[in-house]
Parts: structure tokens; sequence; C-alpha cells
């Protein structure tokens, strides 16, 4: 036996990457979960610290949620899986898309032609609108929008100057303010232009046929979740040690060689994490330039699909920026609308709590001749059944997704994620500079950068 174990020990490789330290990462969300698998796989030891009760960060999917928080779970009759989060992935081609390929799961897409657009309180397909000049002009500003690299001015704005009649407004909030996180009157447009440019995915918007996004993260990062301890907020970073020195928010410290930071953004600039020395003036100028918006996810179920059986995507109501049909392709009975609700609109429908759902019937009723009011699904005390899921509420997430200001561009995002004396790195999707920022995708990026980053800063020793 022991010749045995001498004349393989020689043949057992060695790490990718030699280092007797350790690296924390702060979040297990997509970045972090990613990040730390990525290290794991090179032979550096990792550990990882979430402030939450799960991992997946704004990837959360209902299946694997507690009765507690959502008591209406068990009446939801839907077939397919429920997003409270991210919902689909653009581009098959893209980090996401190619984690479906790789564990061959059925997706299914929702192609443009499957959208309906609301001017003058009504929903019609892109044919339908056919040459109407204000939906032309809405729909040639939103095709253009890439070619504003370098301005300073809000979406609205720029869709002012364009000329564009306030009928179409709602449809470009629709396709640009609240897809991106907010609403246009806050947003800058030249960054959102730069990230167009930079996005090279084939665009495809897909969607896993019956698997849930929580679960495919759970799957594919299964290698390191032993290493998240969970219910540990980290409150305090001080680098200027050696090593560095954590503080959760009970008071216990931990000890790290490298901290790679991947909390939204509403995190840091709130301060609910302190680091010491505070963080570099480039880096905390560009954190003021973007915001994280308010967002609100509401699930409701109907007796009958009144909007239309193909219909994908409802957009650019003044109510309800986008319906989304998720059981499009997915359901036997495709009766069920995810709404989301971005910025400024959010925080108002977020103050009004359960009334939320009420206003958003009200909306679909206009849209549909009362069908909202009349066909939503109730339970037996003839309560509408629905699941509501307030992301600006979430203690340690704070919002939906980062969207830039006015004047803010693709440096401001690359100066949030510059490491910090070879010892302080960022990663998330507000530090994505491959344009995919607010995505999954860009989460993933994040981390592929953040890796190659501690990697360098480690064989510089």
């Amino acid at each position: 036996m022991p010749a045995a174990l001498a004349g393989c020990a020689p043949k057992d490789p060695g790490p990718e990457v030699v280092y007797s330290g350790t690296v924390t990462v702060i979040g297990a969300g997509t970045a972090g979960l990613y990040a730390a698998d990525i290290l794991h796989t090179k032979g550096i030891k990792v550990n990882i610290f979430e402030a939450r009760d799960q991992i997946g960060g704004r990837v959360r999917s209902l299946r694997n949620q507690s009765l507690d928080q959502y008591p209406l779970m068990p009446q939801l009759s839907s077939d397919f899986p429920v997003e409270l989060g991210a919902q689909t992935c653009l581009g098959s081609d893209s980090i996401f898309g190619k984690i479906f390929k790789t564990y061959n799961l059925n997706s299914v897409e929702f192609p443009p032609s499957s959208s309906n657009f609301v001017m003058s309180k009504v929903a019609k397909s892109e044919a339908d609108w056919g040459s109407d000049p204000d939906f032309l002009a809405a729909k040639n500003f939103r095709k253009n929008l890439r070619n504003n690299v370098g301005s300073a001015s809000s979406v609205l704005q720029a869709i002012q100057s364009a000329g564009i009649n306030e009928r179409a407004y709602g449809v470009l909030n629709g396709t640009i303010g609240n897809a991106y996180g907010g609403n246009n009157e806050k947003m800058g447009i030249g960054e959102l232009a730069e990230e167009e440019k930079l996005r090279t995915t084939d665009g495809l918007v897909i969607a896993p046929k019956s698997n849930p996004m929580q679960d495919i993260l759970i799957s594919r990062f299964s290698s390191v979740q032993s290493m998240v301890q969970l219910n540990t907020p980290i409150v305090s970073v001080n680098y200027s040690a050696d090593p560095i020195v954590l503080t959760a928010k009970d008071g216990t410290t931990y000890n790290t060689d490298k901290v790679i930071v991947t909390v939204p953004i509403s995190v840091l600039k709130t301060g609910v994490m302190s680091f010491s020395p505070g963080l570099p003036g480039a880096m905390t100028g560009s954190l003021t330039k973007f915001q994280m918006g308010d967002s609100l996810r509401v699930v409701l179920e109907f007796k009958k699909n009144f909007w239309g059986e193909s219909v994908g995507l409802i957009l650019g109501s003044t109510g309800v920026p986008e319906y989304f049909s998720a059981g499009l392709g997915r359901s036997q009975v495709n009766n069920t609308l995810s709404v989301t609700v971005n910025g400024d609109l959010a925080a108002q429908y977020s103050a009004l709590g359960e009334g939320a759902v009420d206003a958003i019937l009200a909306d679909l009723d206009i849209l549909y001749a009362g069908q909202g009011t009349q066909f939503i699904r109730k339970d037996t005390n003839l309560k509408n059944i629905y699941i509501l899921q307030d992301w600006t509420k979430m203690p340690y997430l704070l919002g939906g997704y980062s969207y830039p200001m006015p004047g803010a561009n693709n440096a401001d995002r690359k100066a949030m994620g510059q490491p910090v004396n070879d010892k302080l790195f960022f990663a998330g999707e507000a530090t994505d500079v491959s344009g995919q920022a607010g995505t999954v995708n860009g989460a993933l990026a994040s981390a592929e950068r953040v890796v190659q980053e501690v990697v360098t800063a480690i064989k510089k020793v």
C-alpha cells in the first residue's frame, strides 16, 4: 500500500495557482458564487459570507421560498417556474446561455414578434400598429439608441429632442427605462448607448422551460455551497490590517488575505458596509453616478388568458411598464402574468403595499375592457391570489439593479470595480464593463474579470 501511494503521488496535479492565503467573497449571489467557483477550481482557499438566508441574490425562484414569506404560494396553479427576480436570459451564446446548453436544459424563446405595445391605452403588436407615425418614431429611436454615446442627457431629454409624440412615451419607458431598472426621466442615455454597443450576444431572449433559475445556480455552483456561511452580514472591512479583518453584524470578526465584494451598489452607497481606510475617491465618485432602482414584481393568475395566447410581453402602459406572459411556450394553460415595475413608479406601488395589486388590475381593466378584475383568480374568501416581491424592502439588496444617471459612462463602471491595494476587489452586475450590466450575464462576466485581477495580485508576491 505505501508503495502504491508513493507511486501515485507525483502524478497528482497540484493547484493551478499556488497560494497559502484565503480569499473571502462577500455575497452569495451570481457574481459571488461564480468567482468563488473559479477560484476553488484553481486551488485557492475560499470562503463566502452571505447576509441573507439563501443563495442566489437577485435570482430568486418561487419554488425555493418558505410559506412564511409567501403564504399564497400553494394556491398558485402555474405549471412552470415562477421567478421573483431574473426571469429571462439575453443571449443564447452568453455565459448564462451556455450554462443552459451545458446542462442540456430545454429552453423557450420569446421573439420580438410576441411583444405588444401600448399607446393611447390600446395594446397591439408591432405589425398591428403598422404605419402609425408615433409608433414608428418610437421604434426608430429605440433601434438607434446606441448612437447616443457621449450624451450627457437623460433618456427623456433625448426623446424630447427627437420630437417623439408623448403618446409614445410609454413604449419607450417600457423598452428602455423600465427594462434597464429605472425610468427615462432619471436615466442617462450615454452609458446605455455604450453598453448596447459593447454587447456581443445574439440577442435572443430565452428562459428555461421547466427549471427554476435559482435551481440552475444551485446546481452549477454546488461545489462551493459548503463554503457559504448564511445569515452573516459583513458590516466592516478593515483592509489596512494584515490580515484583513472582517466584522459581522453580530460583532464576530474574521481574518482573510483578500476580499471580493459583490454586494449591490445600494449597500455601498447607504454605508451599511464600512471600509477602513475609506474607498478611493475615484470609486466613490463613480458610485454617485449610478442608482439602484426601486423594483417590484407581482405574479397574477387568471381564469382565462384575455391578452392573447401568442403574446409574450405587453410594454408601455403608463400604469404598468411591463407585463410578461411567462407561461408562453411553457404552460398548458398560459394564464399567468408576471408584472415588473421599476423606478419611481415602483416606489409609488411599494407605498401602496397590497394595494399595488388593485392598481395593476385597474390598469389591465383599462387595456382589456374590465377583464383583469373579471378573471383574476380568487381564494375561498374571494380575495385575489397573487405573489408580491418588493425588492426595495429587502435588507442587503434595497432595489432591483443598477442604472446610470445622466453623465455616467462605462469608465465609471470600470472605476467601481477597480482593485484597491491588491487586497480589495469588486464584482457584481454594476461593475460589468462588457455591456451587460443589470443582468445575470453581467454578474457572471464581472466574476470572470475579478478572478483574473485576484490571480494577478497573487502572482505579484
